[in-house]
């Protein structure tokens, strides 16, 4: 899941800025948060950079291949661990 905060509308979740992707088993009970690992990038000609501080929140979660995936509104994407939560840097992509 998801969870988007709309700050044009005034609707601001800070305690998940960044950390806007959940899963939660049949039960509706949450799993985990996704935890993704710092820094960030500007474009695809800049590298990603681990010391960074990451300001974009996610925008898109993707299937592909059975490996998820969860996107920056920046481009930035990571593969997700899907029993941890922890996600790694994998690409840019434009979104």
């Amino acid at each position: 899941m998801l969870f988007e905060a709309y700050p044009a509308r005034n609707v601001i979740h800070r305690e998940i800025w960044g950390r806007e992707v959940f899963l939660f088993d049949a039960s509706n009970r949450p799993v985990w948060q996704i935890a993704p690992e710092q820094g960030a990038t500007d474009d695809m000609h800049r590298n990603f950079d681990a010391t960074r501080p990451a300001t974009d929140t996610f925008s898109a979660i993707s299937n592909i291949d059975g490996r998820f995936y969860a996107s920056r509104i920046g481009g930035d994407t990571f593969v997700i661990d899907m029993t941890t939560g922890a996600a790694s840097y994998s690409g840019w992509a434009r979104t």
